[in-house]
């Protein structure tokens, strides 16, 4: 009796698919801090759904770097909470220099 290899998808091709999706992706999401002004992305983080996690970003406020949540925008005043920590800091809108989203 003859035995014929038959070719079937492995594990291989799926992890290549995976990783090329995954490649895309992140390309994408660096993209996404960069085509934005400061202004139009705090707008787009503050839009985000209660429900939502919310990500973690490098804000540059007067020559510092904050690391933290933004919590919510009223008018002309942005709500930060640093280093997941309990408590929120008030910051001007216009003290805001740049935003990057670093982790999702």
């Amino acid at each position: 009796m003859d035995v014929k290899k038959v070719s079937m998808p492995c594990a291989d091709r799926k992890q290549t698919i995976q990783n090329t999706l995954k490649r895309h992706i992140n390309s994408h999401e660096k993209n996404i801090s960069t085509s934005y002004t400061a202004e139009e992305l705090v707008e787009l983080l503050s839009r985000l759904p209660a429900f939502a996690p919310k990500p973690v970003c490098k804000f540059i406020i007067n020559d510092r770097t904050l690391f933290g949540k933004l919590e919510q925008k009223k008018e002309s005043s942005l709500f930060i909470r640093h280093k997941f920590g309990e408590k929120v800091f008030q910051y001007q809108m216009e003290q805001l220099q740049s935003v990057d989203i670093l982790k999702y």
